[in-house]
This record gives structure tokens, C-alpha cells and sequence, in this order.
């Protein structure tokens, strides 16, 4: 059978009014980086109201995706991750990486980071290219109806990012610092239903938690997102209208040395129709070293942080040297030819 999750009240994954801080001042932004402080901390998990993303930006990127994984699996494979190096374009469901212990995925997605610009210097140095994109050729206009969303809620984000900075009472600009290249990236989610006696071995998403700083989330109609608290119960995240979901990573969690929570979620689409996701996520840049920013001062009330996808606090490290690892055990790479 699936594993069953408790229905959440509205009031277990709190809501947060963005518009004090977009209106108000120096007072409204404090009201709303307390507000985000007490969620980011009790919860790890919080909706966004007044968030500046216009609805007609929203269901025009629903349709983007619906557009593109109605695509003959022929067409989206031309655009297979399994094609670069770089864990962008198509993931085909039921994949995984190279850890053994991990159950495939049923969702499928479609991911990009924001292309390189001719003259960067890693692009002029040959180094591995984050920026090229198996774009399919069979949806042409794909590539700008994903930017001019990703540039709205990457605007979004870096907004969020200095609520954070003054939600863990640090200098402006000190979490921003981390991020010197923009390697945010947008994905297109497409989850298929599951049947209630399904065994549940495989998940639309299996538990994990966010390898980045923080993700802003687009959920449809259908539900399926769930996240765990401290008690091991497993809550169901509704989508509300007008709201985007946002959830702490890995990186935001050891930045405030776990005063934020990174909790561990998963989705399971019990609605027994397609269901599609838009999560945008933002990355710090691979050369930036992560390391707590804060002290604890309750150490001991953290959550756990034993899973797959944790990272450590107890020393610095190179996000990419870690983001890598994570994603060759999580993702496929690259197929190299016979020589």
C-alpha cells in the first residue's frame, strides 16, 4: 500500500504576506523576516502570498510543461541529461543515479540553469558547461517561455534572499555574496498518478531534502507534496491559490548553522490524475565556500540529518564539490562512447 500522510491545517505550514516587505519599509521588512524566521525554523517549509509573480506568468509556465511531457518520448529523449555532462535537459522517469540504495522515481522533468553568455571566461577557458541546453527541436519556443519565467522568479528569489539575511540578523549582502554566478535553475515537473494499492516502493519523489540554499515552488491543483516534522508524521502541503510554496535546502540550513530547518519531503500523487510541479531553485555558486555564518544557540533542537542528501555543518566545504556528488548519486550522467 502507499504510505499515508495526515492532512495538514493551514496553520502547520504557515503563510507568509510578502507585501509589508515590498511596500512598508524597513519596518514591513522586518515584520515579514520575523515571520519567515519563526517558519524557516520551526518548519522548514512556508507559502508565500503578495509575491509579485503575476497568475497569467504562473499558468503560462503550467502550460509550458504540460506542453513539453506531452511531447513523444522520442522528442524529449533528443534532450536526454544522459547526453551532456552537465545534469540539464530531459530526466526520464524511473532513473537514478549511481547510488544502488536508492529507489528510481516515477516523475519526469525538464531542468535548465540560465544560459552562459559568449564571452564568460569559463565558457572561453573550455571548462565543463553548465549553460549549454539540449533544447528540443521539436518545441522550438521552449527556451523563452522557460526564461521569462525563470526571470521573474529568479528576481523573486533574490529578494527572498535578503529577507533571510535579515531573518539570521547578518550584513546585507553576506548570504548574496555566496551567490557570484547565477546558477539557479528552473525545472518542469511531471508526476503520474498513483494507484492507492500500489506497493509504494516507488514515490513521484522519494524523501530527501533541497541541495541548494532555498527553493520557490509552483504546485498545481492536484496535491501530492508532503513533508515530515519533527514527530516522523508525514504532512500534506496543499496547494493554496495564490501562493507559492518555499522551502528551506541544505546550503540555508548550514549557513544558519540549523536554525533553520531543511525538512525532508517527498511527493505522492494520489489525485489519480497527471500532476506538474514547477520548482525553482536557488544555488549558490559551485566555487563558494559554505560554512555556518551564525552559531546555534540550541544546538541540540535541530532535525535530523542522517539522509541522503544532508550536509554537513561541523566543516566548510565547496558547494560544487558536494552538489556534484549528489547529483551523480541521485541523477544519470553522461553515456561516454566506447573507444
Amino acid at each position: 500500500m502507499l504510505p499515508s500522510a495526515r492532512k495538514a491545517s493551514f496553520s502547520e505550514v504557515p503563510i507568509v504576506d510578502l507585501a509589508p516587505a515590498f511596500a512598508d519599509g524597513e519596518a514591513g521588512r522586518r515584520v515579514v523576516a520575523e515571520a519567515i524566521a519563526d517558519a524557516a525554523g520551526r518548519v522548514g517549509f512556508f507559502y508565500v502570498k503578495n509575491h509579485g509573480v503575476a497568475p497569467s506568468d504562473i499558468a503560462d509556465i503550467f502550460r509550458t510543461a504540460m506542453d513539453f511531457h506531452e511531447l513523444p518520448l522520442a522528442a524529449k529523449m533528443e534532450s536526454s541529461m544522459t547526453l551532456n555532462n552537465h545534469a540539464q535537459g530531459y530526466l526520464h522517469g524511473m532513473t537514478k543515479g549511481n547510488d544502488a540504495n536508492l529507489n528510481e522515481n516515477l516523475q519526469e522533468a525538464f531542468q535548465i540553469r540560465r544560459p552562459l553568455a559568449p564571452d564568460d571566461p569559463d565558457l572561453l577557458a573550455g571548462k565543463p558547461l553548465h549553460g549549454r541546453i539540449p533544447w528540443p527541436s521539436a518545441m522550438p519556443d521552449l527556451q523563452p517561455r522557460m526564461m521569462a519565467y525563470y526571470e521573474k522568479v529568479d528576481a523573486l528569489g533574490y529578494k527572498l534572499l535578503d529577507l533571510f539575511e535579515l531573518a539570521l540578523e547578518l550584513a546585507p549582502g553576506a548570504l548574496k555574496a555566496g551567490f557570484a554566478k547565477d546558477m539557479n535553475s528552473l525545472r518542469l515537473l511531471h508526476y503520474p498518478p498513483q494507484k492507492p494499492d500500489e506497493p509504494g516502493v516507488h514515490l513521484g519523489a522519494r524523501a530527501h531534502t533541497d541541495t541548494n540554499a532555498f527553493t520557490i515552488l509552483a504546485q498545481d491543483n492536484n496535491g501530492g507534496l508532503e513533508v515530515r516534522n519533527r514527530d516522523g508524521e508525514w504532512i500534506a502541503v496543499p496547494p493554496i491559490a495564490g501562493t507559492l510554496v518555499v522551502n528551506v535546502g541544505e546550503v540555508l540550513k548550514v549557513w544558519s548553522d540549523a536554525v533553520f530547518t531543511s525538512s525532508v519531503h517527498r511527493v505522492i500523487n494520489r489525485s489519480g490524475r497527471e500532476r506538474y510541479s514547477i520548482p525553482f531553485f536557488m544555488y549558490p555558486s559551485y566555487d563558494a565556500l559554505i560554512q555556518p555564518l551564525i552559531s546555534n544557540p540550541d544546538p541540540t533542537n535541530v532535525a535530523p540529518e542522517n539522509l541522503h542528501t544532508s550536509y554537513p555543518r561541523d566543516r566548510p566545504f565547496i558547494y560544487g564539490e558536494l552538489k556534484s556528488k549528489s547529483t551523480a548519486r541521485i541523477m544519470p550522467r553522461k553515456v561516454e562512447a566506447a573507444t
